[in-house]
Formats: C-alpha cells, structure tokens, sequence
C-alpha cells in the first residue's frame, strides 16, 4: 500500500514531513472523528441509552464493562436499536464485551443498558463510529508504517470521511432546495386558483343580484 507524503513548498523549497510536526498537529486538531468514552451508573429498573446518528454504510463500535463487587449475574441488558425499532445487537446479563456494525440504514441507532437487578451498577462505555472505528494496526504492521505516516494514513481516512460527510450534506441539501421548490410552486398554482375561484364567485353574485333586482323591477 502506497502512502502519499504531504509537502509544503516553503520560499522556493520543499519542507519534508518530518519537519511538519505542527502542521500535522494542526490537521489531528481540526478533524473531528466521533469517539465518545463514558462512565455512568445505572439504577436498578432504569435504562439509558447513548444515540448517534449514521449514514448508510458507516461502521460503528462498541466495547463496555459492567463495574460489579458480586460474583452473582449483574442482571445488566444491552441492546443497540437501528432507525425502525430494529434489534441490531443484544447481549443480556452482562459484564463486558464488544460489540461492531455496518449502518444498513441511514437514521439514529441507539445503544441501551438496561438494569433488571436491585442493585446499582456502574458502567463504562467506549463508543466510536466512522473513521475511529476503523482498526487500522494490522494495515500499519504489515506495511510497516513508520508513526508518522500512520498518523497521515489516520488523517487520510479522516479526510476521507469529511468529504463524505460533505458530499451526503449536498445531497440532503438538494433534496430540500427540490422540496422546497416544488412546495412553493404547489402554492402559487393553490393561490392562482384560488383568487381565480374567488373572482368566478364574485361575478357570478354581480350577475346573479342583478337578474333578481331586475326580476323584481327593483332597478
């Protein structure tokens, strides 16, 4: 796998990317990649749920542990729901685990812990989905990648999917300026009509009040 090295031209010379340090820094900065690690505990009867909302074919992952002093069943339930109330991923009385998934539907998929138990839990939860969610050490070892040029083939990826991520917001935005269109042009055909209903009404009681006060030698 070849992997492409960036360059900066720097007053009439090449600034090599062992030099870029900062440059690099500055790119891991601004990309953003969802990656949501949490700490909760979970009441006993009570469920909650951590949601993200995924584009069709975006992989998501999962790993959680069950904090418990009992050797007993925690009584804990896991379940990640996708966009029709469909059950993706289910795993019941828990401790830890891991979980991984291509979106099939784009929408909101939600994992939900659920205590079953009387006694109270604690919970941690490594979410990542996208880019993060990429295992990307066996590409890494194989090519032999120094940590530099990982760390580029990260941004890569990351880069990657941003432009995805713009390319489907265009898209939405399209369908919406269509929506949009074509709902204004259905109410200016509406308002035609109505004010021509409006004026075929108001003549038609002219000419209507005329022939009665005429029948009735009114005028």
């Amino acid at each position: 796998m070849a992997v492409f090295i960036p360059t900066i031209e720097v007053r009439g010379g090449k600034r090599s990317l062992l030099s870029l340090s900062i440059y690099l820094y500055i790119c891991m900065v601004l990309v953003c990649i969802p990656v949501l690690g949490i700490n909760f505990d979970l009441e006993s009867t009570k469920t909650r749920c951590v949601m993200d909302i995924l584009d069709k074919d975006v992989l998501a992952t999962g790993e959680f542990t069950v904090s418990t002093g009992s050797t007993d069943s925690t009584h804990v339930n896991i379940r990640v729901i996708g966009p029709n109330s469909e059950e993706v991923f289910r795993q019941d009385n828990i401790r830890s685990g891991k979980f991984g998934f291509t979106a099939t539907l784009p929408g909101k998929y939600s994992a939900c812990f659920t205590n079953e138990g009387m006694i109270r839990h604690s919970i941690n939860f490594d979410y990542r989905s996208g880019v993060e969610a990429k295992d990307l050490t066996g590409i890494i070892q194989t090519e032999h990648l120094k940590p530099i040029e990982a760390e580029v083939l990260r941004i890569s990826e990351a880069l990657q999917a941003i432009r995805h991520e713009v390319l489907s917001t265009k898209v939405h935005e399209e369908e919406m300026r269509e929506t949009n269109d074509s709902t204004n042009a259905r109410v200016t055909y509406f308002s035609y009509f109505s004010v021509f209903i409006s004026l075929t009404l108001g003549v038609w009681q002219i000419v209507h009040l005329k022939n009665y006060f005429l029948e009735k030698k009114l005028i």
